[in-house]
């Protein structure tokens, strides 16, 4: 048992003696130079003295060495624990000696307080970098201020100075101080490609982003813009176009002018100086002419090349600052509100993951659009000049193809709005799986919910499928519609009887070529536009959602810290589902998919009033407990303070800043003390004293890493009373004037929770004013006031006595209470903390919080930890992102050709496009074929004479040459046709299959790779990964392959024609796979490191938006907007450096195609004569079409590469997860009544969380019989939650055996053995969709049952009240409903399964004592054939039970039935229960 006060020994004082001499002899020896002391981790009669020095040394708590050393002021609450109104005098002496005690320790390192650099500084050194890393932004960043001067344009104009020399620091972008050649040739990435290629990049080789595309920078321009459109055209004609116009205007005309330029110099090349240059090869003209045509042609392909490196680098760093501006301005937009109303998590999410990439897509691409028509018009103007009028059937041909393109992306950017739509679906489906893995693998329920994901999916790929095919046909028609053009142009031409020559025919295919670019572009541009639309619509509609409207005014006594007057509140509450309107299609059962079932459109939102006529005035210092049942608007009263609700009628005066402290604690992703710093500066001495004062001293010393220990998403590796205690520590380190605790003793057992309310609310909050909502009711005598809360009113308000003496419902309830505290004996004593505490656990029975990091977590008031050597790697947590290396792997790409369907399919597949490139390439050499037999020799008549005819028209074989050229416009339209089907199907079939086989892998992963996995990482593969592999591999592909046909038939040709050209391929190419194999591996690099600097982000955002009410009660959200800043700027940064790199490639493999046109056409000019003109035409348009075509080509090689990625981190995941047991194993299939009898018996159970931690469950042997009622106790990390866990298998065991009437679990397919038992969780899971999906996913039960289930549990008065009854929404988390109600739902749902064998996991903890009184009663009527173990909160519930288990350090200390346990004074059941009477039965 505890040691009283008074075993305290004396050698306290000689240890502190001891510590005082060190003290002097280490600054004898060390003299005043130590700054920054070094201390190892040592026990504490070795300490010595330490200089606590913020910013130096990091402290962390150790566990005291010896159970002597425990200070005097820990057995304040180690004792007698009791606390009344008349002991402030005691308090105040007992708070005196626990500043001494921490003034000693603060002094002297005593009291578990150690200053270790061991543990603390080193220990995350990549953590560390990162923060030094994330602090230079704010040195480099820049403050956006408006101005109207021409100075505002003076950075960027200085990129045009021929040459600067750099004045960035080591760190920051190059860009900024690069002068015109840099800023062209893209010089200033050079070094960074090299170092990749050398020895790969890391990331403190990459920059930091650069000032000027900073989020911070970019969002505040973009925000004042917003807001004064909004200003001049009010919310509803309001537009973000226009906005978006006004942010980029300037860059974009001056991209556009160079882009305009780019056009005229690949106009000028075909129509002038080949058409010139053909010519001239056959006709007898002087070198001299051959010569200037030919260095005209180069020239003017240079300057277009350096010209179009220009437009790309202007469009680059617009693009990653309007995506910085509009995702920052949405982020922020977030932080001003308490809610996301009709808005998911999920969707929030898919929004920053793939609408980014849109919105850069388009400032990339989207202005490109106006260079078609401005191509088409001189197009018509040369060609009708060169050729006539007939020509222009050709001309109308190349036109009408607008119109086409136009349509099929209007129906693309149709098709991809309704697939954003299911896509969003998929992926708040996927965020709602991962945060209730745990109690869907616990329920069995794995089968439903991928049902359920594989028909999202399904309907996904439907749409994809549509989108795929109409952008592949796209695709697949562009490169050919020049080819066909000509080939009408052609056929007019000569059929009306006019000649063409062959400078004539090659100079009109070139032009057509030069006009074929922003031809190709225009899919893609006309698919940004719509896509961009898309995006911005939904971005709109975040930014125009309505904030609350600040209601809280200050009230005019200063005395007073909160007024209600007459004050009715509401909630926006979801009103209905969208109805779809393509119900036939949908389900021909009249009814909804499971899919929809679970995942509802949500619509217009409604305010419902909660709170009604509310008239109180709180004094300034007084403490206010609220009560009430479950839904009474508890919760709802403390958000009315917090301003979060809307005031319908009334006033709401508040005095002062708050904190806060919820319901359900919301932890973030950081250390222990960052938790509870949560961004304020850091003193020491408040700092332990809050420890203290929330009794986490011994629960920090047990910590691998003390408080710099990393605690995981959702608090995941922490008890549920832990998460608690951290929150109200956090409330109590921020040192606010109000403090609104909503239930923050529910987590706690009754000893815990009595400190806590003599510590903190009667201790260190006694001059503060406080709202206390609690259902512990032997707290309320002790309260100022009583607010006792009936159906949103103020029911009864005043001191306890006073209500109590009115006799009215309050005093009820309360006699009710101190009746069953008298006649139960100590029954109603609750137990020592246990493992999950309250609602709060998520992961109680799961993931066995207690032991995630491989330590256990000691009661703060029980025998202390013994000092282990511990490594300072052990306090992290989540585990760092691999960031792959090297090449992309063979088997990766082997993976997905498996996935497509096989290599013979895919090799069919690579040969349509053969077919479809071979096709367009007939053409052209049939066309030179026609002009090199020209007439054929015909003769004509020419007056009284006959001459071999010129005209190609007069050709005998005319109709042949006509027929077979008219007919190749079929093939090659056939050929593109089954190109883009064929290759649709194969890709959505690799991108199908991956995602099922990733989803099933993740899905089948044991509790330990949810617990060690930040949700964001694995979101991110099923939201922008899978949009990659599902959208843009493709579409990289098929352009890829479409390109390496092109070349090659280019390439075949100009050898053809030029024989000679052969020996300079070879040395092209060996200098093209020389840059190509260097610098690919940067490109790559650049890749992954974009790829894993998004989880951090979206991890964030959804940390965020879960916390919105926490951020917002503290005001931390500058702090919270700085972060994601920071995150998202690091993205940035590797975005742009990707991009950047990727145009580096391709400027410098542009200059070698040009290499290949100029060899041509010098080949041209020495081989004249030798070479027929037509011939020489056709491989002069073919190497002129490498230009572009060939880094395009290589650049997609690169750019596939990269985006192969994504298919590397799925394939990575598939192959490299482990996984659980089978669901079934048919061999091994237990009977369809097992268990018939409930008998359950432990043998020797060893039981570790992963296999370098330590054991939790150590050797327990025990028996239950049928249908027993057995109730586990034991302090917090004695492996109480750990049965549970051996019990469904979350973790197999280590050792020994768990039999279930006889059968070994072990060997069970997991669906057999979950299946046939039920739990109650400890914090409440529900699910997007309706009351009956919530209670019945499978519909297996008729409406008769589930009314009759919600009756048992008190339920079916509200949800009759509701307008859709048991078809009524239920939003993400459950959030319209309270938490009790949500769990008064979990236990309807453990009624419908009706199991054998029942596991309750503290589950009455959110829940009133009245109604637990009266679920008690439905449990032991409605589970009465039932065997059940219940983890005791409340000990009413394990007095009850036929025996009781008591665990400490994962082993069983006592057995036997209450009645035999307490009658044995010593037993250490007996003894809880005394530790504990005091603080119950005040």
């Amino acid at each position: 048992m505890d040691p009283p006060e008074n075993n305290i020994p004396s050698s306290h004082d000689e240890e502190t003696q001891e510590h005082r001499e060190t003290l002097s002899q280490s600054h004898q020896e060390d003299g005043e130079n130590e700054a920054v002391p070094l201390i190892e981790s040592c026990t504490q009669a070795e300490a010595g003295p330490k200089v606590i020095k913020e910013n130096a040394v990091r402290v962390a708590f150790l566990p005291p060495a010896e159970e002597a050393d425990l200070p005097v002021s820990e057995s304040l609450v180690q004792g007698d624990a009791s606390y009344s109104a008349d002991d402030n005098s005691s308090y105040n002496d007992d708070e005196a000696d626990i500043d001494q005690d921490i003034d000693d320790a603060l002094d002297e390192g005593y009291m578990g307080m150690e200053c270790t650099l061991e543990r603390g500084f080193s220990l995350n050194e990549a953590a560390i970098a990162r923060d030094l890393r994330y602090e230079r932004y704010d040195e480099v960043a820049v403050k956006y201020e408006k101005s109207h001067s021409f100075s505002k344009y003076q950075p960027s104009l200085k990129h045009f100075i021929p040459v600067r020399k750099s004045s960035a620091e080591r760190d920051e972008m190059p860009i900024d101080s690069t002068g015109l050649y840099g800023f062209v040739s893209y010089s200033w990435i050079t070094s960074l490609m090299w170092k990749a290629y050398k020895k790969g990049l890391k990331e403190e080789d990459v920059p930091i982003c650069s000032k000027y595309d900073m989020c911070d920078y970019n969002t505040d321009r973009f925000e004042a813009m917003w807001n004064e459109e909004v200003k001049r055209k009010g919310k509803d004609g309001a537009s973000l176009q226009r906005v978006v116009w006004r942010f980029l205007r300037t860059r974009l005309i001056v991209a556009l002018t160079f882009f305009m330029i780019t056009l005229i110099m690949g106009f000028v090349g075909p129509t002038i100086f080949m058409r010139f240059l053909i010519t001239w090869l056959s006709t007898d003209e002087p070198v001299t002419t051959g010569i200037i045509w030919t260095v005209g042609l180069i020239f003017s392909e240079f300057i277009r090349i350096i010209i179009f490196g220009v437009v790309w680098s202007i469009s680059y760093r617009t693009g990653v600052r309007l995506r910085a501006a509009c995702l920052g301005l949405v982020y922020k937009k977030l932080m001003r509100m308490s809610s996301l109303g009709n808005k998911s998590i999920g969707e929030v999410i898919n929004l920053f993951a793939n609408d980014a990439q849109r919105i850069y897509d388009f400032v990339v691409l989207g202005p490109l659009i106006i260079g078609g028509p401005v191509v088409a018009i001189g197009g018509v103007i040369y060609i009708l000049w060169l050729l006539g009028p007939w020509a222009l059937f050709g001309m109308l041909t190349f036109l009408l193809f607008y119109p086409f393109q136009y349509g099929i992306s209007r129906l693309t950017g149709y098709l991809r709005r309704r697939t954003v739509t299911v896509t969003d679906e998929r992926v708040r489906m996927m965020n709602e799986l991962l945060t209730c893995v745990k109690l869907i693998k616990m329920y069995a329920w794995e089968k439903s919910f991928a049902s359920s994901i594989t028909e999202i999916r399904k309907r996904e790929r439907h749409l994809l499928e549509k989108s795929a095919y109409v952008q592949s046909i796209s695709l697949a028609m562009a490169p050919t519609v020049p080819v066909i053009a000509a080939i009408v142009t052609f056929l007019a031409h000569i059929g009306a009887g006019y000649n063409l020559t062959a400078a004539q025919g090659f100079s009109v295919f070139a032009t057509y070529r030069a006009t074929n670019f922003p031809l190709v572009i225009l899919p893609a541009s006309v698919r940004t536009w719509m896509e961009f639309q898309i995006a911005l619509s939904r971005i709109k509609s975040i930014l125009l959602m309505d904030e609350l409207e600040p209601y809280l005014k200050t009230p005019q006594d200063p005395d007073t810290a909160v007024v209600l007057d007459q004050a009715t509140l509401a909630w926006d509450a979801v009103s209905s589902f969208k109805k779809k309107k393509n119900k036939k299609r949908r389900n021909k059962k009249d009814g909804i998919t499971p899919a929809d079932q679970l995942m509802p459109k949500v619509v217009d939102l409604k305010h419902i009033d909660v709170l009604f006529d509310l008239c109180l005035s709180i004094k300034k210092g007084e403490l206010i407990a609220v009560c009430g049942g479950v839904g009474a608007g508890k919760s709802s009263f403390i958000s009315a303070l917090l301003g979060h609700m809307r005031l319908q009628s009334g006033q709401v005066y508040l005095q002062g800043t708050c904190a806060y402290v919820g319901q359900q604690a919301w932890i973030m992703n950081a250390s222990f003390r960052e938790n509870i710093l949560m961004g304020e500066a850091f003193d020491a001495k408040r700092y332990y004293r809050v420890i203290y004062a929330c009794n986490l001293t011994q629960d920090v010393g047990a910590m691998p890493a003390g408080d710099f220990t990393e605690i995981g998403e959702r608090g995941i590796n922490l008890s549920g009373g832990q998460k608690q205690r951290l929150s109200l520590a956090r409330a109590l380190y921020a040192n606010r004037d109000i403090y609104l605790l909503d239930d923050p003793l529910s987590a706690v057992d009754a000893h815990v929770g009595s400190h806590i309310f003599q510590w903190v609310i009667k201790g260190a909050l006694r001059n503060k004013t406080t709202v206390f909502v609690t259902h512990q009711l032997q707290y309320l005598p002790l309260c100022d006031r009583v607010v006792y809360l009936r159906e949103g009113n103020i029911a009864e308000l005043g001191t306890h006595s006073s209500l109590v003496e009115d006799n009215k419902e309050y005093a009820g309830l309360y006699r009710t209470h101190m009746e069953t505290v008298e006649n139960k004996e100590k029954e109603s004593s609750k137990t020592e903390e246990t493992d999950a505490g309250g609602r709060q656990r998520q992961d109680s029975v799961i993931s066995g919080g207690s032991s995630i990091n491989g330590y256990q977590k000691n009661s703060p008031e029980k025998s202390p930890v013994k000092e282990v050597k511990k490594k300072p790697e052990d306090g992290q947590l989540i585990t760092e992102e691999k960031l792959e290396k090297g090449d992309i792997p063979l088997s990766t790409y082997n993976w997905y050709i498996k996935a497509a369907g096989g290599y013979i399919i895919s090799t069919l597949v690579i040969l349509t496009f053969a077919a479809n490139v071979g096709s367009t390439a007939f053409s052209s050499w049939w066309l030179s074929m026609w002009l090199s037999a020209g007439s054929g020799n015909t003769e004509v008549v020419v007056g009284n004479g006959t001459v071999i005819s010129d005209n190609i028209a007069d050709n005998p074989d005319l109709f042949m040459y006509q027929t077979v050229y008219g007919c190749l416009i079929l093939v090659i339209l056939g050929t593109s046709l089954i190109r883009g089907f064929a290759f649709m199907k194969t890709t959505l079939k690799a991108s199908s299959s991956m995602h099922d086989q990733v989803f099933v892998k993740v899905f089948r992963s044991p509790m330990s790779f949810f617990d060690t996995t930040p949700s964001g990482r694995i979101i991110n593969i099923f939201s922008r990964d899978m949009d990659e592999v599902d959208v843009r591999v493709p579409m990289t592909m098929e352009t890829f392959l479409q390109n390496i046909w092109l070349i090659t038939s280019s390439l075949v040709f100009v050898c053809l024609v030029f024989p000679h050209f052969l020996p300079f391929l070879v040395v092209l190419a060996i200098l093209f796979l020389f840059i190509r194999s260097i610098f690919r591996i940067g490109i790559r690099d650049f890749k992954r490191m974009e790829n894993v600097s998004r989880s951090p982000m979206y991890s964030h955002v959804s940390t965020t938006v879960n916390g919105l009410a926490t951020i917002n009660a503290y005001g931390k959200q500058e702090m919270f907007t700085k972060k994601f800043m920071v995150l998202f700027d690091e993205n940035t940064c590797v975005f742009f450096l990707f991009n950047c790199a990727m145009r580096w490639l391709a400027i410098r493999l542009d200059l070698l195609a040009l290499l290949v046109m100029s060899i041509t056409a010098i080949l041209s000019l020495i081989l004249r004569g030798s070479v027929e003109a037509s011939f020489a035409g056709l491989a002069l348009a073919y190497a002129a079409q490498l230009s572009g075509i060939f880094q395009y080509t290589v650049r997609l090689s690169t750019e596939t590469e990269a985006r192969f990625t994504s298919v590397q981190r799925i394939s990575n995941y598939t192959k490299c997860l482990a996984s659980e047991a089978p669901a079934i194993i048919e061999s091994k299939r237990p009977d369809s009544n097992w268990p018939k009898y409930g008998r359950i018996s432990y043998r020797n159970v060893q039981l570790k969380y992963r296999p370098d931690t330590p054991l939790v469950l150590k050797g327990i042997t025990f028996d239950i019989d049928s249908l027993e009622k057995i109730g586990v106790v034991g302090r917090t990390g004695s492996g109480k939650s750990s049965l549970g866990v051996a019990l469904f298998r979350l973790v197999e065991l280590a050792g020994g055996s768990v039999r279930i009437d006889g059968v070994d679990i072990s060997v069970l397919g997991l669906e057999d053995l979950r299946s046939r038992l039920s739990i109650i969780p400890q914090d409440p899971v529900l699910f997007i969709g309706t009351v009956r999906y919530n209670l019945d996913p499978f519909e297996k039960y008729t409406d008769e049952a589930v009314w009759s289930a919600l009756e048992q549990t008190y339920m079916k008065e509200k949800i009759a009240n509701l307008p859709l009854k048991l078809n009524a929404p239920v939003i993400e988390n459950g959030e319209n409903f309270s938490v009790g109600e949500r769990q008064l739902m979990c236990m309807a749902r453990a009624l419908l399964r009706n199991n054998k064998i029942l596991f309750l996991d503290e589950a009455t903890a959110a829940i009133d004592t009245e109604t637990d009184s009266k679920i008690q009663r439905t449990l032991q009527e409605a589970f009465k054939a039932c065997t059940m173990i219940t983890i005791a909160h409340r000990l009413n519930t394990v007095m009850a039970c036929s025996r009781i288990l008591v665990l400490d350090d994962g082993k069983v200390v006592e057995f036997d039935t209450p009645r035999n346990l307490m009658a044995n004074s010593h037993s250490a059941f007996a003894k809880m229960v005394e530790a504990a009477e005091s603080s119950l039965l005040l």
